[in-house]
């Protein structure tokens, strides 16, 4: 039979940016597999006549996640994951149907499968997955344990489905506070640029004048006097340090098998974040709080300060990165939820 029925309503979205992603080939390949898998069964199943309408289901389910994985999505619905998620709910809803026409003979052989599908996403103390995983352990799948693998795939499904979702929110709130913070700075730098004596960068007056060896003031740009080009440099230093940091960070992350990647937004979120740093930390280096600091005597002096400000963002945003790892565990399949749960 022909598991190619004609897709009911188109879901792309004409004239608009088709967003490339490699989902899009897994898609592919996954529902030409369940396409080929369905085929076979119905060949095989004495009952075939019986099961035509859910054959006809898998079609429907596979013909829509083609047409969201072709279909040209803008940025709204790369945002809500409206593609993506679509594909994947239908081609998981085309992998439940599809345990319900397999030949009972190779349902042992398929049992491993779903059982570890359900260990990455379910509790190890699932009823339904303990269950399974005892008949599994006898040998003894029949036909009436169909339905308990569909349900522990459907559960399966469902809470992958939770979790990728928790990361694409993330996501997108990262994007946001990285608009937000970017807005903010660039602010901090125009005002600075502007108004040079709003927001001084230069060294402590009243340690240089004591001294009496050097200049009134020494500021980023080795004037003598604040310049509207100060800020700016302590916020291009700054985010050179941040750039040192994101480096540094990136050599030692690993990246999970999971549907939404975090790792641009995170490393978007660290060059604003830098300028902030920056630019706070020479104000209170130059403000006198910190007791025993001597001041910032040299144009190097203050620059090398920036920079290690800048670094030191990571201090700030590594409590989003852990924030980050712990959702991209949770929804990867290669990390049970269970094993995640107890650390």
């Amino acid at each position: 039979m022909s598991l190619d029925p004609a897709v009911p309503e188109r879901i792309g979205d004409t004239g608009v940016l088709r967003w490339p992603g490699t989902w899009r080939v897994y898609v592919a390949t996954r529902s030409e597999e369940i396409k080929a898998d369905t085929e076979r069964a119905l060949t095989l199943r004495e009952e075939a006549g019986q099961l035509l309408s859910v054959g006809e289901g898998i079609g429907t389910h596979l013909a829509r996640a083609e047409s969201y994985a072709r279909g040209r999505h803008g940025v709204r619905r790369w945002l809500t994951g409206h593609a993506i998620e679509g594909a994947w709910s239908n081609v998981n809803s085309a992998t439940v149907m599809l345990y319900g026409v397999l030949p009972t003979a190779e349902l042992c052989g398929r049992g491993p499968e779903v059982s570890a599908i359900g260990r990455a996403y379910l509790p190890g103390d699932d009823p339904r997955l303990v269950h399974l995983q005892n008949r599994i352990a006898a040998g003894d799948l029949q036909e009436q344990d169909r339905p308990l693998m569909q349900s522990v795939l459907r559960a399966a499904y469902t809470a992958q489905a939770m979790e990728t979702g928790r990361v694409r929110n993330f996501r997108n709130l990262l994007l946001g506070w990285v608009v937000m913070l970017a807005l903010i700075v660039l602010g901090v730098v125009v005002v600075g640029a502007v108004w040079p004596d709003a927001i001084p960068m230069c060294g402590n007056q009243s340690v240089i004048r004591t001294q009496g060896l050097m200049p009134a003031q020494i500021c980023p740009t080795g004037g003598l006097a604040p310049s509207g080009g100060d800020v700016p440099l302590v916020a291009l230093i700054g985010m050179l340090g941040a750039a040192l940091a994101t480096a540094a960070s990136i050599s030692t992350r690993s990246e999970l098998s999971t549907r939404y990647s975090l790792a641009v937004a995170q490393n978007l979120l660290k060059a604003p974040a830098g300028v902030a740093t920056a630019v706070l930390g020479l104000l209170i280096l130059n403000s006198g709080f910190v007791p025993g600091f001597s001041g910032l005597g040299s144009q190097p002096a203050i620059l090398v300060w920036a920079m290690a400000f800048g670094y030191g963002q990571q201090v700030v945003t590594r409590f989003v990165d852990q924030r980050a790892d712990s959702l991209l565990v949770a929804a990867s399949p290669l990390t049970p939820a269970s094993n995640f749960r107890t650390r």
